[in-house]
């Protein structure tokens, strides 16, 4: 999976991985795969942007490095981001890719 890039948000026409969550926007963010302990996360200009878990409170970002066992917060989802990968490689072998 290195070097793929994975586009979250709420629409499922355009993402490869869709979040069923109104306060969450249509193309809210796109994770890089570097490997599992890099991954590249940059926020779309989402609306109410994106947030990740520093170990002791939620830190808004626009662009990070963070490792597939960390969390993320989207709208008022919160996301361990190897679920992200998951989804991504099962909404894959659905379409055939």
């Amino acid at each position: 999976m290195q070097g793929v890039t994975i586009s979250v948000g709420r629409c499922t026409q355009s993402n490869d991985v869709a979040v069923d969550d109104a306060s969450v926007s249509r193309q809210h963010l796109c994770l890089t795969v570097n490997s599992l302990q890099n991954l590249q996360l940059d926020d779309c200009q989402s609306s109410f942007g994106s947030f990740y878990w520093d170990g002791s409170q939620w830190l808004r970002f626009n662009s990070i490095q963070l490792s597939a066992n960390d969390y993320i917060f989207i709208g008022s989802t919160k996301l361990r981001l190897m679920e992200i990968i998951i989804a991504y490689q099962i909404n894959s072998r659905r379409r055939g890719v």
